[in-house]
């Protein structure tokens, strides 16, 4: 199978692999290939399309805790007994399961194909609660595992305890024998340290000197049946342990195959998703899919470029176009250009993102590349003829929807030969309509592809005033090698380069000559064109920086005068409410006084500010400075310096600092403080009118004419509200006193007095204000 290192394939999948999160995914992506079917591409785009945006949206996929385990699942599977280690991770897969789960249900967006994987995966709950309950997260075998691995380390403990209790009472008895006070270990058994000259005195078994040679380690007899205790403890702690270890192992074999579809399925994601970090790294976009057999990449740039370096280039394959002919000096970018474009679409087919700014790649039915030298000593290949054979192979396996790469075509023989063969070739492809991007320098390749519409001419550019190649890939033009600007730029010795120029000009046809220097000229006014296209786009970009900060301002201006206007509306609304809790706290009194409590909220309803004056600027030619009373012509505000420099001043204004530009303020009278006066109306009787009016006994024909004067007199008065004295009775004067008060449009509302001021037998009347 083709591996695509010609187009540096293999490089972007290590760089993708990197981005995987355990081994099963590097896999994947280090064996992906690309198809040539629409379902499976299609299938992998839209899955790397989702786990971008869960990416960009989210972060990546949590795939923590897990590890690919396959091989320790098989070897469960055939009865194995499986280490602690390798248990634990194979339950961590159940947690790790289940934040991957929520990760993408509690995502919103675009995930159905990402969901469908998630759906598939199973946690195994049950057997990983077993694992965790019986081994802790260090990989020790709990003592609680079973009821027999827990009797048996009690007695272990105690065994050890009385080898313990034993030695000491051994080494205070016969402490003149001993090189040294400590209990050592020697084959798993407790032992002493007994000076040389007392060995033979101390019955025991010996286990051999100490470094030094002067001391041997010995095993008093009565700590013998201890030690054999003990190592029985132990080994029966062993098999209860291994039997533990192959009853968890033999949970593992039931779900054997659901734990090794759930490692495909999460190696398969961690791929998806090691896709998606790369791509969000590179800021690619995943290329959709043409239909019409047109590729189109904007803005593509070479991945294996330093980001800071690559020049970012367009290119496009549009019918009736079939055939790329890409001219232009060595070192400038040809192979380069080439290589994306086969680079691009091998990824694409691929299911992998490409960083450009936009792509729409077709669906080839195989991708062919003839780039660099496959010249074989083994092989007795020459460059020419490895070329030759690898090209021979091409022509007899592409098709018409199949693309073809080809770097520096019919080059590494004779150049008549070469242009020959390298014409011929063209043709064959144009005949088989073979998708084809070839580079070349040879001139008469050039003055062919003129000849027909399905073959584009491109570039890559050459700064004839700098003499250096600039990268950057034009389309609908043919450009001159500059081999000797290109020498000359590396060093190549001046009568060198003179010598060349002058063969060049005797050999090259009238023609050529002509054509090479209108190719030159025509170079010069592009890039002259295109420096004014550069200034203008930068001229329309500041006008809109313009326009921007300037709707910026006018926005900042009406988010002020809001925030003023409800400061102030905040401070009324305050002043009213302390207003109405000093009136509440005084009907609260007993006794009250209805009238005077009418007065003073008739009074307070009286208080208004002084009308604010326009404020006047001042024409002064001295320097502003701190401390400056100044006008901000574009938000209408004022207020005082705090800070200026040359060009800007911070001002502060009503509690906000604004920075502004110096040309933007002016010199003003800064305003005194407001004086809070006390209007009052003149009005006849108003202050001898009384709030109340007593209607009781009264007949209704009698009583309406008193309400219509002592309601026209509240009226002028200006009052807040009256009191109507009407009684209980039969209710019949109350339901015409409240007949009437429905016609007056000035009075509010109308409710019963409260009890202290005669309660169902009065009505308090509110009116409107103004």
């Amino acid at each position: 199978m083709e591996n695509y290192d010609g187009l540096q394939f293999e490089e972007i999948k290590q760089q993708i692999s990197e981005c995987c999160c355990f081994s099963g995914g590097k896999a994947i992506i280090m064996e992906a290939y690309p198809q040539f079917h629409k379902l499976p591409v299609k299938l992998a785009l839209d899955r790397t399309r989702q786990a971008l945006g869960l990416t960009v949206r989210y972060g990546s996929m949590p795939f923590g805790g897990v590890y690919d385990v396959s091989n320790q699942v098989m070897l469960a599977m055939k009865d194995a007994t499986l280490l602690p280690d390798d248990l634990l991770r194979i339950a961590q897969q159940a947690y790790s399961i289940e934040a991957i789960k929520k990760y993408v249900k509690s995502a919103e967006g675009e995930k159905n194909c990402i969901e469908d994987l998630t759906n598939s995966l199973e946690a195994m709950d049950r057997t990983a609660t077993s694992i965790f309950k019986c081994i802790n997260p260090s990989g020790e075998v709990n003592d609680n595992a079973s009821v027999a691995l827990s009797k048996i380390r009690k007695q272990k403990k105690q065994s050890q305890l009385k080898i313990a209790s034993g030695l000491s009472q051994y080494m205070r008895t016969h402490s003149s024998w001993l090189q040294d006070d400590i209990i050592a270990t020697r084959n798993d058994r407790s032992v002493v340290l007994i000076k040389n000259n007392f060995k033979n005195t101390v019955n025991g078994l010996h286990y051999g000197s100490s470094a030094s040679g002067q001391a041997t380690y010995v095993e008093p007899a009565e700590i013998i049946p201890l030690n054999n205790e003990l190592q029985n403890c132990i080994e029966d702690e062993r098999r209860e342990v291994q039997r533990i270890l192959h009853h968890l192992s033999q949970e593992v074999k039931k779900d054997g195959d659901r734990y090794l579809a759930n490692i495909n399925t999460l190696s398969l994601l961690d791929s998806i998703f090691a896709k998606a970090v790369w791509a969000r790294k590179h800021d690619a976009v995943v290329a959709e899919i043409n239909e019409d057999m047109n590729l189109i990449i904007e803005k593509g740039r070479h991945p294996l470029i330093d980001p800071k370096k690559v020049v970012a280039n367009s290119y496009h394959i549009i019918d009736p176009v079939r055939t790329i002919l890409i001219t232009g000096p060595n070192t400038g970018g040809k192979t380069v250009s080439l290589k994306l474009i086969g680079l691009f679409t091998v990824m694409h087919l691929s299911g992998m993102a490409l960083p450009c700014r936009e792509a729409s790649i077709p669906i080839y039915d195989n991708v062919f590349y003839d780039i660099g030298d496959n010249q074989s000593i083994a092989e007795d290949l020459s460059t020419f003829s490895a070329h030759i054979k690898k090209l021979s192979a091409i022509c007899n396996e592409a098709t018409n929807r199949s693309l073809v790469i080809l770097d520096e075509l019919g080059s590494g023989t004779d150049p008549v030969e070469g242009q020959a063969l390298a014409s011929a070739v063209l043709d064959y492809f144009r005949q088989k309509q073979i998708y084809t991007v070839a580079t070349t320098h040879y001139s008469k390749l050039k003055a062919y592809g003129q000849q027909y519409d399905d073959i584009m001419l491109a570039r890559v550019e050459f700064d004839q005033i700098n003499l250096r190649p600039t990268y950057r890939y034009l389309e609908n033009t043919m450009g001159e090698s500059n081999a000797l600007e290109t020498a000359a730029r590396y060093g190549m010795q001046e009568e060198i380069i003179e010598k060349a120029r002058w063969f060049k000009s005797i050999q090259q046809q009238p023609e050529d000559d002509l054509l090479e220097k209108l190719q030159k000229q025509l170079e010069l006014v592009g890039q002259e064109k295109e420096k004014y296209e550069e200034l203008l786009k930068e001229a329309e970009e500041k006008k809109q920086e313009v326009i921007k900060e300037k709707e910026k301002l006018d926005a900042d201006r009406i988010t002020i005068l809001e925030e003023a206007r409800k400061r102030a509306w905040i401070t009324v609304q305050n002043a009213e409410e302390e207003a109405e809790e000093i009136i509440n706290e005084l009907k609260q009194q007993k006794n009250y006084d209805m009238a005077q409590v009418a007065r003073l909220k008739h009074a307070l309803s009286q208080v208004a500010e002084e009308p604010e004056d326009e404020e006047e600027t001042v024409e002064d030619d001295r320097p502003l400075q701190v401390g400056d009373w100044v006008k901000i012509a574009m938000t209408n505000q004022s207020g005082e310096i705090i800070a200026i420099d040359k060009k800007n001043a911070t001002v502060l204004c009503s509690g906000t600092k604004i920075r502004v530009s110096v040309g933007n303020i002016t010199r003003a009278v800064k305003p005194q403080p407001k004086k809070v006066v006390s209007t009052r109306t003149k009005v006849t009787r108003s202050s001898s009118f009384r709030i109340e009016c007593n209607l009781i006994g009264m007949r209704v024909d009698e009583a309406l004419p008193i309400l219509d004067k002592f309601m026209d007199e509240a009226l002028l008065a200006n009052a807040p509200f009256v009191r109507i004295v009407h009684g209980i009775g039969t209710g019949t004067l109350r339901k015409a006193v409240w007949d009437k008060l429905k016609k007056y449009k000035f009075v509010k509302k109308y409710e019963y007095a409260d009890s202290a001021n005669g309660g169902s037998g009065a009505t308090i009347v509110t009116l409107r204000e103004g």
